[in-house]
């Protein structure tokens, strides 16, 4: 088996979120999300950071769909309305750190 000493730039992990929704149902939302990956030096430096933050520090782009199916693309002003939705950079930080650590999760 070989091992790849000079990874790519950036990775994609799935991002879920859990939105609650006004009749007080919960619904999960989900999208791709393109992350600069992190030196070992780096991530030193970035666990002092805030969630958002990070999320800012990190996320490169994304694939992400509105109801209507439509493409969202990845703008600085799409960005900051995901930077105001607490629970998608909650766990867009999350997800982050699960991969970037190397924590798989099993189903």
């Amino acid at each position: 088996m070989a091992f790849n000493l000079t990874p790519t730039e950036t990775f994609k992990e799935t991002v879920t979120v859990n939105v609650k929704q006004a009749n007080g149902a919960w619904k999960q939302d989900s999208y791709i999300a393109e992350f600069k990956r992190a030196t070992e030096e780096e991530r030193k430096g970035l666990a002092s950071l805030s969630d958002v933050d990070l999320v800012r520090d990190r996320l490169v782009g994304w694939s992400m769909k509105d109801e209507q199916k439509n493409d969202v693309p990845f703008t600085p002003e799409n960005l900051d309305a995901l930077c105001s939705f607490t629970a998608a950079v909650r766990e867009t930080a999350v997800t982050f750190w699960q991969a970037n650590l190397g924590a798989k999760q099993k189903n």
